[in-house]
């Protein structure tokens, strides 16, 4: 397949099959615009009803084809494209496009179609872009195999695009912030090749320096993943922006292109995972491209400090980049020191630096300039001006900082950016910048934001198609009562309560008498995941009578929800002491692998919103970031004079769950232990519910 996406990239000559001679024909539009960009090699109109096509020798049929023709673009109706691709195949030719919509999205009828197209793809191994799409424009190799009526003049640079959504292209592609592009490609409704597939390919190309995607759903994780992790090992920075996060958007992507947008949240831990920035609408997608473009890897150092022009911005600064995430350091008092010649006797240098609240002066921008590029724990200087794009404002200050800055001494990289997005950058001062290598960000939200992300998560990606190394071969025999899965749980390193089968009322009695009263009286199967609601739990059981009592009655009640399951079971575990309730679970979730859930418990798990979630398995260090993530760590650290409570404990408890749902893999579907009581000294699982895969990951 390489080689054929070497000719779908890069085709030497290429046929346009059902070329019309109307200009707003797609087939006319394509040639028109493969001579716009400059394409050097040759193309081939094919269609038996016309002797030349935009002055060019126009052929009868594909058999009709030279030999050694790479692509051919197919511009017929939906239903007629199998067939000529089967032709295409035929005749030797492992490229093509499709563009006609009517296939996936277009219902059951066009489902089928498309399955045809892509059998017939795979038959010929065909690398097939689409349908239902645009195409894609090879920049720097003048190759625009593209649909548009107007195309765009795009400029060559760094920045390969990539989207399920031709508008979306067409408008990254006027490039307003003068990025420059390698490539653009539309995906459609991938028929064959993905969003994975096409990042594979831009990444290994040494003139993109960064990706920028829009999708809908990715419908093939696994090779995204290997995708993105080519591109982290290339030092390629990829921008992802994701529809459907919210649930009036779920419902547009479904309309859009027929495939079900997937748990928002599992996205973002997938593109935490592999290292993908994940921004959410197209400025911010852009302004991070601009930075990330600039300056590929981030600092050595998270210690960014913005100069401001004033006191105001200053703490506006702050504000944004405390919601963004971004760190902002204490200034050094060595720092400081170097600093106070550029500020008067009562001003406290401090991060954000208000540089020139009392108006602009060269000397003491100077001044500053110097003393943060001294600091070796500063990690980037972030100048921030008012120089709007129509003019006026400090454009002025703003062109002599620019001289000031970049000098072949300096090492730390600096960025400016508009304190507004108004009216655009200022185009004298991008200028100036732009031989430098300077960034210039269009507002304060947007460069905080880029900054935040440049900065990224502070661990590498990591392969999250590794599996655990938990022994899951119980799992080979599900369903599984209580105990077994309690007994395969510790065994993999949770800590679970003690949890003892009871076959009668006396049993029930002389086991809690074994294990210690008072104790827990619990009726379990997997027909009812909800126990307190049908009063199949009994706490705080303090002699072998009321056990006897409860087990009687968890019993008459199993009898009525619960009459032939063999899950069914009525179990005594010993009482835990008071601590803070976590929920941990880890579902299956296809190609995306194991997902990883943690937040506080209990019986409101499912009233609170706040959960952190991970691409798994996870280990220790990273299940305590998830405890911070869902603020279940405020409650840990201790709270109203209860506490502090075991966090390495709930950490390595979340770590060996994950690891046993990573082993499992698709042999489940999700395990959830709720709650898992977290104490002054351990924590214990007292409660656990396994789910089967579905059947159609079964």
């Amino acid at each position: 397949m390489s080689n054929a996406l070497e000719r779908l990239f890069k085709p030497r000559a290429i046929a346009i099959v059902g070329a019309s001679t109307r200009e707003d024909a797609i087939g006319f539009r394509v040639i028109r615009n493969l001579r716009k960009l400059g394409f050097t090699g040759a193309i081939h109109p094919v269609n038996p009803r016309y002797p030349e096509v935009a002055g060019l020798p126009c052929l009868p049929s594909v058999d009709a084809l030279p030999d050694d023709v790479d692509a051919a673009f197919i511009a017929i109706p939906a239903e007629h494209v199998a067939g000529v691709l089967d032709e295409v195949g035929r005749k030797g030719i492992r490229a093509a496009f499709a563009n006609a919509s009517g296939f996936a999205d277009g219902g059951a009828d066009g489902r089928a179609l498309q399955q045809t197209l892509a059998a017939t793809a795979a038959r010929h191994g065909i690398a097939l872009c689409g349908p239902n799409n645009m195409g894609l424009v090879n920049v720097h190799d003048r190759a625009a195999i593209w649909t548009q009526m107007n195309m765009t003049q795009v400029q060559p640079g760094p920045i390969a695009v990539i989207a399920q959504s031709g508008s979306i292209t067409l408008a990254l592609a006027e490039d307003e912030r003068h990025l420059g592009f390698s490539y653009l490609v539309t995906c459609g409704n991938e028929a064959v090749l993905g969003v994975g597939d096409y990042l594979d390919y831009v990444v290994r190309d040494d003139r993109v320096r960064a990706v920028l995607i829009f999708v809908e759903s990715i419908r093939n994780p696994a090779r995204f993943a290997a995708a993105a992790a080519e591109a982290h090992a290339r030092g390629k920075r990829v921008i992802a922006l994701k529809t459907g996060s919210s649930q009036r958007g779920r419902a547009l992507v479904a309309a859009h292109t027929d495939s079900l947008a997937g748990d928002d949240a599992v996205y973002d831990a997938f593109f935490r995972r592999h290292g993908i920035i994940r921004v959410h609408d197209l400025d911010e997608m852009l302004e991070t491209a601009v930075l990330v473009s600039a300056y590929p890897h981030p600092p050595a150092t998270r210690h960014i400090v913005p100069v401001t022009l004033s006191g105001g911005e200053s703490a506006l600064i702050a504000d944004i980049a405390a919601r963004a995430g971004l760190p902002l350091q204490s200034l050094s008092a060595e720092t400081v020191a170097r600093l106070r010649p550029a500020f008067p006797d009562f001003a406290r240098p401090q991060n954000p630096l208000d540089g020139w609240g009392l108006g602009f002066n060269a000397k003491n921008f100077g001044i500053i300039v110097e003393a943060l590029q001294a600091d070796e724990g500063i990690g980037a200087i972030a100048l921030c001006v008012d120089a709007p794009g129509n003019g006026g404002g400090d454009v002025p200050y703003a062109l002599q900082m620019t001289k000031l800055v970049g000098k072949p001494d300096h090492r730390k990289p600096v960025i400016f950016f508009n304190n507004t997005a108004g009216t655009g950058v200022n185009e004298d001062v991008r200028k100036a910048l732009a031989p430098l290598g300077i960034p210039y960000l269009a507002n304060i939200r947007n460069a905080v934001l880029a900054m935040a992300h440049w900065l990224g998560p502070e661990s590498p990606p990591r392969d999250s198609a590794a599996g655990g190394t938990a022994d899951v071969s119980t799992l080979a025999k599900l369903p599984l009562k209580q105990t077994a899965l309690f007994d395969a749980l510790r065994a993999a390193g949770v800590p679970m309560t003690p949890c003892l089968a009871a076959t009668n009322a006396a049993d029930a009695a002389t086991k809690a008498e074994a294990l210690g009263l008072p104790v827990v009286l619990k009726g379990c199967a997997d027909e009812v995941p909800h126990k307190t609601e049908l009063g199949l739990i009994r706490l705080g059981l303090r002699d072998a009578d009321a056990v006897r009592t409860a087990y009687a009655e968890i019993d008459g009640i199993l009898a009525k929800v619960a009459t032939v399951s063999p899950t069914r079971e009525i179990v005594v575990q010993p009482m835990v002491g008071d601590g803070v309730e976590l929920i941990i679970a880890a579902r299956h979730e296809g190609g995306f692998g194991t997902v990883v859930v943690v937040g506080l418990g209990g019986v409101l798990a499912e009233f609170i919103k706040s959960v952190s979630v991970r691409i798994g398995p996870v280990d220790a260090a990273e299940a305590r970031a998830m405890l911070d993530d869902c603020r279940a760590s405020e409650v840990l650290v201790g709270l109203r004079g209860k506490g502090p409570y075991d966090i390495a404990a709930a950490a390595d408890a979340i770590a060996a769950l994950s690891g046993f749902a990573a082993a499992a893999g698709a042999r489940i579907g999700a395990i959830e232990i709720n709650p898992l009581i977290v104490g002054t000294r351990g924590a214990f699982g007292v409660d656990a519910l396994l789910t089967p895969p579905s059947n159609e990951e079964s």
